[in-house]
């Protein structure tokens, strides 16, 4: 039997979890139940009798409520240890994830997605407040990335297991799976709940984190007026908007090519890849976030452009490239954002906000623009045009810092 030294040291390790490795598991549960219905657009629209435009719609009611919620998030978090409110999250992601399914009326499934990002959206500010006090430095961007990475992975599995459920079940799973993938991070956030002192407010010691503010309190508005700050909310408007249109459209884009098979969720797989390399990529000395954000919004922005005159296979792997560069600056935005004020989660969850602007109303734009064109062309010409803006955007940051 293993003695009480080799005990105490697993318990502490089990311990330890939550703290490390709770957000990344919750970010993972808010990925799949945010995007597995879109990968059988097909069910959504036998089922309820709508069309493309209300695919979009779905998801835009979800990031929706990503928007409203963030300025109680950022207050919230502000204040208050984040792996607390982490454990209400992840709880009420798991209630809601079950009751999604079992209604038969579009415009119910509609409000209930909207309830939903209330605690999603609270989700992603949180996780990444959480990670920025709990590491720094460039282990801090990859740790953003590696969020991110389970974010988009959620999303990924979604991918490949809602086809199958629907199979079996018609609809009943496309969202309470999502209850399933969460009891995990529930888990290690409840076994590390007496920790939370490790979660508050600058909670590192002093010197460990270079703020641009000096580390100095400011106010909101001060926030707000921040370059830094908005210059991460502008990086996050084209980039987080271009990815969550084209995972929400990239199952319907590819039916309409023929192509069947799991190739959407190697698709999203891809581009959780691309938000841990974000993270991987900053970790090389002499490489800053701002480069990195640049580079990405340029290679998203030059292959959705490329898309509007190739043809062939250049149909097929250019908007994945797509999808990966505009996820692979994840990490980057939410660091710059996190460290250019004492803050913290005021202006995360500024930039979330202003991230979810665009993340709502593109697919909807999209959905109305395939429904009415048959095709895509408009809003890869749109989301192709915001990443030029991100990429002059990075620059200006990689310049500031």
């Amino acid at each position: 039997m293993p003695c009480s030294s080799e005990r105490t040291a697993t318990r502490m390790a089990i311990q330890g979890t939550g703290i490390r490795y709770g957000p990344h598991l919750a970010a993972f549960s808010v990925g799949y139940v945010l995007f597995s219905y879109a990968s059988v657009p097909g069910a959504v629209v036998d089922r309820f009798g709508v069309g493309y435009t209300a695919v979009g719609l779905l998801m835009s009611a979800a990031l929706a409520a990503f928007v409203i919620v963030q300025p109680l998030g950022g207050r919230l978090v502000d204040g208050r240890e984040t792996i607390t409110i982490l454990l209400t999250v992840v709880s009420a992601n798991i209630a809601l994830a079950l009751v999604m399914d079992f209604t038969s009326s579009f415009s119910t499934l509609l409000a209930l997605r909207g309830l939903w990002g209330l605690a999603g959206g609270l989700g992603v500010t949180v996780c990444a407040t959480h990670i920025s006090r709990v590491y720094e430095g460039p282990q801090a961007t990859w740790h953003q990335g590696l969020n991110g990475g389970m974010f988009t992975g959620g999303g990924a599995v979604g991918f490949l297991v809602t086809p199958t459920l629907v199979g079996v079940t018609g609809w009943v799973g496309v969202h309470a799976a999502g209850a399933v993938v969460a009891l995990p991070a529930l888990l290690v956030l409840w076994i590390d709940r007496n920790r939370a002192d490790r979660t508050r407010p600058d909670s590192k010691p002093t010197g460990t984190q270079q703020r641009s503010d000096g580390g100095e309190t400011v106010s909101t508005l001060e926030i707000l007026r921040s370059p830094v700050v908005l210059l991460a909310a502008a990086c996050n408007f084209a980039t987080l908007g271009a990815y969550v249109t084209l995972s929400t459209f990239v199952a319907a884009y590819f039916g309409d090519l023929g192509i069947a098979g799991p190739i959407s969720a190697v698709a999203l797989g891809i581009a959780s890849l691309g938000r841990l390399g974000g993270g991987i990529a900053v970790l090389r000395p002499g490489l800053p976030d701002g480069r990195v954000i640049a580079g990405a919004a340029t290679v998203g922005a030059a292959s959705l452009f490329a898309v509007l005159v190739g043809d062939g296979l250049v149909l097929v792997v250019l908007p994945i490239v797509a999808l990966a560069a505009v996820s692979l600056p994840f990490g980057a935005i939410f660091k710059t954002a996190s460290t250019a004020s004492s803050r913290d989660g005021t202006a995360v969850a500024f930039v979330v906000a202003v991230g979810n602007v665009a993340a709502l109303s593109l697919p909807a734009i999209t959905g109305h623009v395939r429904d009415a064109t048959g095709e895509y062309t408009l809003a890869f010409v749109l989301i192709g045009a915001l990443n030029l803006v991100a990429a002059v955007a990075g620059l200006a940051i990689a310049r500031r810092n």
